[in-house]
């Protein structure tokens, strides 16, 4: 549950990939929405810091087209930003490691480039392993195993991005990842993957005909739903101690 505190110290920006994520940080901040329009951010307060969350949509371009925007000086309505949050779900690569593990990095690594990040979350939470972010999703198995090979225990689709561009202007930045669903587990179907949106929603009427055609993709999808839906929250609710651990 967020906590109010009117004594604004900082301005701290959540972002979401997906329309999960975003309902997920709404409800664990206790937001707002600044207006009935369609996309609007939904903001409120976490102890001195005033939160703004944002529906970005998925992968690296978006994430930095979304997080130039903040630091468009150009903008009029711009709101300085003291810390950039990215919550939300990653792929696990550890058989060990269980749908619900929250993943807290110690590096973050850029796949296409080869670049890393260490990644020094606010708060006293113990950090481990790394993180790899894709430019889409991953169900190559190979690839898979040599990312845990090298220590990867998560894949994500924007983290790294969110690295790269707070870094080129010099603010604070924490991702807050939760496996929500695990390559060995053959639960994302290709197909799946195929009828999302960029901006992380279903084909709707694509996916209820190919659910049509082959009914045992069903469970599939309910579980894959489920456990998705747990791990949004749980990164949302790591966020919120994220937030609240700025205050100490």
């Amino acid at each position: 549950m967020a906590m109010t505190n009117h004594n604004v110290r900082r301005h701290v920006v959540v972002l979401a990939p997906m329309p999960l994520e975003m309902d997920a940080i709404v409800t664990a901040f206790g937001l707002s929405p600044t207006s009935d329009a369609k996309g609007t951010p939904w903001t409120g307060h976490v102890g001195n810091s005033r939160v703004t969350a944002i529906h970005i949509g998925m992968g690296p371009p978006l994430t930095r087209a979304a997080i130039s925007r903040l630091f468009d000086g150009s903008a009029p309505d711009r709101v300085p930003v003291d810390h950039v949050m990215i919550a939300g779900i990653c792929g696990g690569l550890d058989p060990d490691l269980e749908v619900g593990t929250l993943i807290n990095p110690e590096i973050i690594i850029e796949y296409s480039s080869g670049a890393t990040y260490r990644h020094t979350p606010p708060g006293d939470a113990p950090q481990g392993g790394k993180l790899i972010t894709t430019e889409g999703a991953t169900l190559d198995s190979e690839l898979s195993q040599r990312f845990l090979a090298d220590g990867c225990l998560g894949v994500d689709m924007e983290s790294s991005a969110v690295a790269e561009v707070c870094e080129a202007h010099g603010c604070p930045w924490s991702a807050y990842r939760c496996i929500g669903d695990r390559w060995f587990d053959d639960l994302l179907d290709p197909r799946f993957v195929a009828l999302t949106n960029p901006d992380g929603s279903g084909m709707t009427a694509e996916i209820g005909r190919l659910i049509a055609a082959e009914p045992a993709l069903a469970g599939k999808l309910e579980r894959l739903g489920r456990e998705t839906t747990l791990a949004a929250r749980l990164a949302a609710e790591a966020a919120v101690r994220g937030c609240a651990a700025l205050d100490a």
